[in-house]
């Protein structure tokens, strides 16, 4: 089989990225497009001249499909996924993987019982910046990751106290981004947030975290900070190695490979790699590699988030704001159950 035939649930704004995405990829076959109100599906289906769908069960049982995308509101991402799973299929869900920790085990539980490809959105992945720091991270041993994205205020759509809401939309990529980078899991976390700074949502507007990922002795220390009044404040991704050093500014990394130093000596030579004009929607680059770890069961998923990294990020989300509304670090292996 050269080509994967995918089908997409849910037609409305980020749906379209996904949509759109699908249509492109060069080993995906578009073969279905589902979404309750016609009036998002009917449109969609023909400008890419397939079926629109109104449900899933619809979807499954008439429609020759091997894949399903998923962008649907958060609330829902559980059960469609659990349709789609129970129905042989391999998916690829919009993040948050869901809405409990309980809901995302037993989604990851299930299409690890059933050998499927299941990845989840965190395109950010496949952001060349993202490509090159991690190509980097494994050769210098990451033992400090610091990654501070700002942004200027949010719509009020993003504000409420949820704790995906607020600032934490803004950085689940990052949650997800410094696990990436280290390749190790997170065992602890330690937050400081703050709500109703500029607005009065109860939304955290600003959080800064000091995450704890792996064991022994050389345990990588990830930090992230993010706030919504820190509009025009540039964004840094630093990581001091073992063996190295890289600091990605906007679309430029400077970077050094090799023991360090020691005091007096000169330092390692400095290299620059600059990736101008290559920001772009990276969601078609995450649907290409899932459809080909689908077709062959040899390729490799990563870099793609799986639904394992997804559970992750889910509970050091969630982690984070206890963290940061108790004071207190919390153990994430302690906290697990406590939330399931």
């Amino acid at each position: 089989m050269d080509k994967l035939k995918v089908a997409m649930v849910g037609a409305g704004g980020r749906g379209m990225s996904h949509i759109r995405s699908i249509a492109a990829a060069p080993n995906i076959e578009f073969v279905a497009i589902c979404d309750l109100l016609e009036e998002a599906g009917r449109p969609v289906a023909e400008e890419y001249d397939i079926p629109w769908v109104e449900t899933i069960d619809q979807l499954l049982s008439d429609y020759d499909a091997d894949g399903v995308g998923i962008c649907v509101q958060t609330p829902h991402h559980y059960e469609t996924a659990m349709q789609v799973i129970e129905g042989g299929k391999h998916l690829l869900t919009e993040k948050p993987m869901a809405s409990s920790i309980a809901q995302a085990r037993e989604m990851m539980e299930a299409v690890e019982e059933r050998g499927l490809v299941a990845a989840i959105s965190y395109q950010l992945r496949f952001g060349p910046v993202y490509l090159k720091m991690k190509e980097l991270c494994e050769q210098i041993e990451p033992i400090q990751i610091i990654f501070a994205r700002q942004r200027s205020m949010m719509a009020d759509k993003y504000l409420s106290p949820a704790p995906f809401d607020g600032i934490m939309d803004f950085i689940s990529h990052d949650i997800d981004m410094v696990p990436f980078l280290a390749g190790r899991e997170p065992k602890k976390v330690f937050a400081t947030m703050g709500r109703d700074v500029w607005s009065q949502a109860g939304a955290i507007e600003y959080i800064g975290a000091q995450i704890e990922l792996g064991e022994g002795p050389h345990r990588t220390v990830g930090v992230i900070s993010s706030s919504q009044g820190g509009g025009g404040v540039p964004q840094r991704l630093d990581v001091v190695g073992r063996h190295g050093i890289a600091v990605a500014t906007g679309s430029e990394i400077r970077f050094a490979t090799g023991p360090n130093p020691p005091k007096g000596e000169p330092g390692r030579d400095t290299w620059t790699a600059n990736y101008l004009g290559e920001s772009r929607d990276f969601t078609a680059d995450l649907y290409k590699r899932w459809a080909a770890a689908c077709l062959d069961p040899e390729t490799d998923l990563a870099p793609a988030a799986s639904y394992r990294d997804g559970y992750n990020a889910l509970l050091l989300s969630l982690a984070m704001v206890e963290s940061g509304e108790s004071g207190e670090a919390i153990d994430l292996a302690e906290f697990a159950p406590s939330v399931e």
